[in-house]
């Protein structure tokens, strides 16, 4: 059963290869439908159309087919405001289940073969934006946006569409999901299923987030007496993404490509101890990534970066910590500090340098390299022998976790 979005009457509808056949169980007419292209140049149905339209129905939003454990998409806002470097972008739908997940929903249609290729990038740009947020950070926004003085928006929110959880229960899952990355994100469109291959490969070029990942067809059908018929589909549904999204300076999304078993072979047979090094490297940033705790409940696990690093995430602007180990035997962590942000950041662990040293427990050590453009290093030596992997894990493990406990709050202060 559809709607009938002008005059809300139910209809039935069945449909052919080429038609569609409408029929008013309550009336013995009948009518054929159409499709109509969203994508068709001056349409009055564009993208805002699309937006407002699942805003408007968001149970068109099929997020149970996205991830079998959401009941149903809440929509709470149009057109967020995600600041970045340079500016803010404007995720085009922001929602959540009643289960406690945030949905993301950016709506394209295919007017130009660009948007094809760079929605994917886009859509878990914000993502990844996004996750850079607290609880805290995501209620002051959610206020503004929705011109309300409420202190907990999402929960009241939820509470008025029927939601069950408790507000501690909500706050502990959203705070997770941001955390973590574990979203919902759907792009809504027209035609994706021509487009199925190239987006695919796209997927298979782009690490990604801990999230799932759903492009979603939205079909126009309509009569000659104005009867419009929206349905939605999924033509492809990715299985939930563990993959990362790394950003550059700009704040875009980087391609990494991925390691194929077929080279892996081909460079143990050409370059066998190549390959064992690389091998044992990752194994020990791995073993590294799995041992770490850290104190601060905000902050995300270490990622791989590549041979002889890992990236622990930080607020900006920092961005993240480097572990680093070289052949040389220099290891240790560091960041490096640039442009104005990276001025004002310096000046504030220079002041703070004192307090740092007692609350890591050994010297830091802050160099400012550069002026114009200015650049400076903030660093932890490792002292020791890095050639030993449980020496050198056991430091990391400990001086990680008390570095992030003591920059998060001198972050904190010059955002």
């Amino acid at each position: 059963m559809k709607m009938d979005l002008n005059s809300g009457i139910l209809w039935k509808a069945a449909f052919g290869t080429m038609k569609a056949l409408l029929s008013n169980p309550t009336s013995p007419s009948q009518s054929w439908l159409h499709r109509t292209a969203l994508a068709q140049r001056n349409s009055e149905r564009d993208e805002k159309w699309l937006q407002e339209l699942l805003f408007a129905h968001p149970e068109l939003i099929p997020v149970s087919e996205v991830n079998p454990g959401a009941t149903r998409f809440i929509p709470i806002c149009r057109e967020l405001a995600i600041p970045k470097v340079g500016g803010s972008v404007f995720l085009d739908l922001f929602g959540l289940t009643p289960e406690g997940q945030l949905v993301l929903v950016e709506c394209k249609l295919w007017r130009n073969p660009q948007a094809r290729r760079e929605v994917i990038a886009q859509a878990l740009e914000y993502a990844s934006l996004l996750r850079r947020w607290s609880y805290s950070d995501l209620t002051v926004r959610l206020q503004g946006k929705l011109d309300t003085k409420t202190p907990n928006p999402l929960y009241d929110v939820l509470h008025a569409a029927g939601g069950s959880l408790t507000e501690t229960d909500l706050h502990d899952r959203i705070a997770r999901s941001l955390r973590m990355g574990d979203f919902i994100v759907v792009i809504a469109g027209d035609g994706i299923r021509e487009d199925v291959q190239a987006i695919t490969d796209h997927l298979n070029q782009n690490s990604g987030m801990a999230t799932n990942l759903a492009l979603i067809e939205f079909q126009v059908w309509e009569g000659g007496e104005g009867e419009t018929v929206v349905i939605p589909h999924v033509p492809m549904r990715t299985k939930v993404l563990t993959h990362r999204v790394y950003l550059g300076q700009d704040d875009a999304p980087l391609t990494i490509e991925p390691e194929r078993a077929q080279e892996s072979r081909t460079e143990a047979i050409i370059d066998p101890e190549g390959a064992q090094r690389r091998e044992a490297d990752a194994a020990f940033w791995r073993s590294f990534i799995e041992a770490v705790r850290f104190d601060h409940p905000e902050q995300s696990a270490p990622r791989r970066g590549g041979f002889g690093w890992a990236k622990i995430p930080m607020p900006e602007p920092v961005t993240w910590l480097t572990a680093f180990r070289t052949a040389k035997g220099d290891a240790g962590i560091f960041t490096r500090l640039k442009d104005a942000d990276g001025r004002a950041l310096y000046e504030a662990l220079d002041d703070a340098a004192e307090q740092l040293n007692d609350e890591i427990g050994i010297p830091i050590i802050l160099r400012a390299d550069t002026e114009d453009p200015f650049e400076a290093t903030f660093s932890i030596p490792f002292n020791g022998d890095s050639s030993d992997n449980d020496e050198f894990r056991a430091w990391l493990v400990q001086y990680s976790n008390k570095a992030v406990s003591a920059l998060r709050p001198v972050l904190a202060q010059v955002k």
